[in-house]
């Protein structure tokens, strides 16, 4: 069922995807069962599907397309089409969902919400004690800080083009404080990685500021890889989410942040959000980030030692990698001292994972030990001596994110290499030059002294003095 409620887009279909997936559906499917809910904003069809299983779901969406398709899904839901500005109170639930954030809630034909006005619509549709679970994008997450296509200023494009100059909250804490402001009390805040659409990744602040930095970071790298797969990128994603989470600025670079509100005094934990919750192999794993492997992931040690041409340690950890996990990837390995831990057996196995490494180390722009080494394949053979594998695995074409920067560290390592042969080849010139120069000069000091009489008078003196000695040995034998 459908119902009109004004400010509706009668022409217009969302561009980008709903929110969804996995840790989305297995947090919302924790609200009590028999509870009203409202759905604002775009969701997909699965969380609406499993939050409808004995509850009661209404759906908010401004355009018209879209919520006459989600109509016809049959999934025994409300359809409110329009603005968030035309909401009224009349109508109030006991939780309210709005996993895609405040942005995609107005449209043109109503009254333009910020965030805080936004939030306090969403609020008046809760009844005493209703819980909110709300996400924010983060405007300086990692991946608006990789994202090639992110303006730097706001577009047309957009219903409100506000961007960094609106009063959406900029840190976790701010987020938390902005909501108790309006008379929330937030039980839970977590940053969500990569991505405020489909998060495969939630932490909560305090793990990443408690928790095992080393072991949330190769988590946070992996969630970026992944999701980045294949893409063109300014910077290598990975570098920078691992950089964040270890320096303790996970939670500030988070692409996106979750909190969990109820407009009660003293709100009971309906939603809990745990410390860590993440993908593993089309699984969910939750739990306190204590449960985590220690360790600092392996491919980052190995860049550490080839930038610093420490043979002996990269000597050391290809050895270890290749006896301990040789089909588990850099990125998925674990090192705690002479331990090797793999961070998520539900990877699939990289039977090439050395010759992935060397694409790495190579395409990246990395120095190495081995400056003479001019291809993946000498590199890989390198790797495999160091490794002490008896014969050298196949080269594999590059796979993973195009990154501008590391291809510019790369075109800057070429233009040093042809600079110094550009140099060789001036000093070679010069001493061609030179030794030019001195050949013709000995050229013409013989062809003055072999046309004089006295250099005549020597030779045939010579000649005279080789014939008396050869008749006098004929004469001796």
């Amino acid at each position: 069922m459908i119902r009109m409620i004004g400010g509706e887009m009668p022409e217009y279909a969302e561009e980008h995807p709903p929110a969804g997936g996995l840790l989305y559906r297995h947090l919302i499917t924790k609200l009590p069962a028999g509870a009203a809910i409202l759905v604002a904003g775009p969701h997909d069809i699965a969380l609406l599907e499993a939050l409808a299983d004995g509850r009661t779901v209404t759906c908010l969406v401004r355009s018209q397309p879209d919520a006459e398709a989600l109509a016809e899904q049959g999934l025994g839901i409300t359809v409110l089409c329009g603005s968030l500005a035309k909401l009224t109170g009349g109508d109030q639930f006991d939780a309210v969902v709005a996993l895609d954030g405040t942005g995609r809630l107005c449209s043109p034909e109503g009254p333009q919400l910020d965030w805080t006005e936004s939030v306090r619509a969403l609020k008046r549709a809760l009844r005493p004690g209703g819980t909110l679970l709300l996400t924010v994008e983060n405007e300086l997450g990692v991946h608006r800080l990789v994202d090639t296509g992110t303006p730097t200023t706001p577009g047309t494009t957009d219903w409100r083009p506000l961007g960094e100059f609106g009063t959406t909250p900029g840190r976790a804490d701010r987020l938390a404080a902005a909501l108790g402001a309006e008379g929330m009390q937030v039980s839970g805040v977590a940053a969500a990685w990569p991505s405020q659409t489909e998060p495969t990744l939630l932490v909560t602040p305090e793990t990443l500021r408690y928790g095992p930095l080393d072991a949330l970071a190769a988590l946070a790298s992996a969630a970026v890889a992944d999701a980045y797969q294949e893409k063109t990128v300014l910077s290598d994603p990975r570098r920078l989410a691992s950089a964040a989470v270890r320096r303790g600025l996970g939670a500030e670079l988070a692409p996106a942040w979750i909190a969990v509100a109820q407009l009660a005094t003293r709100p009971a934990n309906a939603v809990p959000i745990p410390p860590v919750s993440h993908l593993s192999g089309g699984a969910i794993v939750e739990g306190s980030g204590h449960l985590l492997p220690t360790g600092r992931l392996l491919e980052e040690l190995l860049l550490t030692a080839a930038l610093g041409h420490d043979l002996p340690a990269l000597r050391r950890l290809l050895t270890g990698w290749m006896t301990a996990a040789p089909k588990a990837g850099a990125a998925n390995v674990l090192v705690d001292g002479e331990r090797y831990t793999v961070l998520d057996p539900n990877r699939p196995e990289q039977p090439d994972a050395l010759a992935r490494f060397a694409n790495t180390l190579f395409t990246g722009g990395y120095d190495h030990p081995w400056p003479a080494v001019t291809d993946v394949a000498r590199l890989l053979e390198v790797l495999a001596g160091a490794a002490g594998l008896s014969s050298t695995p196949a080269v594999v074409p590059p796979s993973g994110t195009d990154s501008r920067r590391e291809r510019e560290q790369q075109v800057e390592a070429l233009r040093r290499q042809l600079a110094d042969a550009e140099a060789r080849s001036r000093f070679f010139e010069a001493e061609l030059e030179k030794r030019d120069a001195e050949l013709g000069r000995a050229k013409v000091q013989i062809a003055a002294f072999s046309g004089s009489l006295g250099f005549r008078a020597a030779k045939a003196g010579l000649g005279l003095a080789r014939k008396a000695r050869n008749s006098l040995r004929k004469g001796q034998s």
